[in-house]
């Protein structure tokens, strides 16, 4: 059973667990990044995480923002004062975090809050139980194609918060040629998985421009905004994931095969 899932490669030296895990499955899977990332105004990221007496916490919403964050210190002190200072001091404060930030969030020194989350409306769930209106408040780093759900429910409860824009989203320019690769070698996967709704859209352009059949495909959607995401496209969503890790996505893979077996 072959399946495609449409994120982005391990970056780090630890084992892939997607990967792992469908291995172990002995479901044959493949990961081609639809998007691209390109940091962006690091200096002001800097400047407010050399100041955690400012802050209640941090919010890291994705991996992502959490390397923004490594790679501001690395470029603008080569981690000195974070070493010597600044990660005991955040490491007082709660660091929010969706269930794919944890292992990273953890590498910075931090300790997550919001591991079993899984989405950004339980982790703001979370945020609200542990801040208080009148706080100081929260620094959110953050890309430029960040979701409404963190910011208006925060405004709506009264938290206040700093957000950062941290990165974009780019196209990856190399998903064609890899596509193409794939469908040559592989044909037509029994589905495909999409992590994101930026995901969805760049790949979309590449799946017309292929003029690819994907009527005998199942769909899947890691996360109902990824699935929401699918339908403004005009996918029919097979299955969806609700928590962005192999467990949960295994198992809504295993269920549309079910489907079709039956």
């Amino acid at each position: 059973m072959n399946t495609l899932l449409l994120r982005s490669a391990q970056e780090n030296d630890t084992k892939d667990k997607y990967q792992e895990a469908f291995q172990e499955a002995d479901v044959d899977c493949v990961s081609l990044s639809p998007i691209g990332f390109e940091f962006i105004d690091l200096e002001t990221l800097y400047a407010h995480i050399s100041h955690p007496e400012d802050h209640s916490g941090l919010i890291f919403s994705s991996p992502r923002t959490v390397q923004s964050v490594a790679l501001c210190l690395e470029r603008h002190d080569k981690n000195y004062e974070w070493n010597s200072r600044l990660r005991d001091e955040w490491s007082k404060l709660p660091a929010f975090s969706v269930g794919t930030s944890t292992g990273v969030v953890r590498k910075l020194g931090l300790h997550p809050m919001g591991e079993d989350s899984g989405n950004a409306e339980n982790l703001c769930k979370i945020i609200l139980e542990a801040v208080k209106p009148g706080s100081k408040p929260l620094l959110y780093p953050c890309g430029t194609m960040r979701r409404e759900t963190i910011p208006k429910t925060l405004q709506k409860e009264g938290i206040l918060f700093k957000e950062d824009v941290a990165y974009q989203t780019v196209p990856n320019p190399d998903l064609e040629q890899e596509l193409a690769k794939y469908l040559q070698e592989k044909g037509a996967p029994f589905c495909i998985v999409f992590f994101s709704p930026s995901g969805v859209q760049y790949s979309k352009e590449v799946f017309d421009k292929f003029k690819a059949d994907l009527h005998s495909t199942k769909l899947l959607a890691i996360g109902g905004t990824t699935r929401a995401a699918m339908q403004e496209h005009g996918y029919v969503v097979a299955g969806v994931a609700e928590k962005p890790n192999p467990t949960a996505l295994l198992q809504a893979i295993q269920q549309c095969q079910g489907g079709t077996d039956g």
